[in-house]
């Protein structure tokens, strides 16, 4: 069947992403939010301290969630427990103001991979259907409003974000709820991201072709399984030779 419409991966495919831990945003969303707990602490707490727990209770409740059945881990509850170790319980309404000034920096240090709003265009002009998955954690407004402003947002016919579903890729949830929103079927439909499990294997799973944007650090044995590009500049060759060799099968 041609293919019809593109789900892309965003954070590392569309977008650039820090880590959750050691890096610059986890530092400033640390920052941002230190002089709003200290008040509430028997403790002297640090910025750099503040960063790496929450940041680390972050990473692991990713991870753990990728190791089991992919549910989406409850950011609120997880900041809850950061700051009740550190002796305060904080009120609902608290965690509330908490984690958006916590997430900002992160969303705002995301800037667009290279090529990829002009990609984006290209693809739209020719008649395919787009969409975009992100595994979010906390904050899909806040990334929706990053994807308007870096000139995403208007090339894409459908979002879909894990804190909509309760689950994160490679849970088959959000891919179902991406072709569900493009009304195409499975077969017409090629993912393109940038990890090898989630994005690549998953998708395939489901009976939705995938292309690669190599990751420099993660080279699977059995990467000849699908198509593989090394940047956004490519993409348009690729789905091209996607469908010729539909034709010739």
């Amino acid at each position: 069947m041609p293919i019809r419409g593109v789900i892309f991966d965003i954070g590392d495919t569309l977008l650039t992403q820090e880590p959750l831990v050691g890096s610059p945003s986890n530092r400033r969303g640390a920052a941002a939010i230190a002089p709003l707990v200290r008040p509430f602490l028997k403790t002297t707490l640090t910025d750099e301290q503040l960063a790496e727990s929450f940041g680390e209770a972050l990473q692991e409740a990713l991870v753990e969630a990728y190791q089991h059945e992919c549910a989406l881990p409850n950011a609120h509850r997880i900041l809850a427990q950061v700051l009740d170790a550190m002796d305060w319980e904080p009120s609902d309404e608290a965690v509330e103001v908490l984690l958006p000034a916590y997430f900002e920096p992160w969303y705002e240090a995301m800037q667009p991979r290279p090529q990829a709003v002009r990609v984006l265009q290209l693809l739209r002009e020719a008649g395919l259907r787009l969409a975009a998955i992100a595994n979010v954690l906390y904050g899909e407004d806040l990334l929706l409003e990053r994807l308007r402003t870096l000139g995403l947002a208007p090339h894409l016919d459908a979002v879909v974000f894990s804190t909509e579903l309760g689950w994160l890729k490679p849970h088959p949830a959000p891919y179902r709820a991406a072709a569900q929103r493009l009304r195409l079927p499975a077969q017409s439909l090629v993912m393109v991201g940038d990890d090898w499990e989630i994005d690549v294997r998953a998708a395939q799973r489901l009976g939705i072709r995938a292309i690669w944007l190599r990751s420099a650090d993660l080279r699977p044995g059995d990467e000849s399984a699908a198509a593989a590009i090394d940047d956004l500049g490519d993409l348009i060759p690729a789905i091209a030779e996607l469908d010729q060799r539909e034709r010739a099968a």
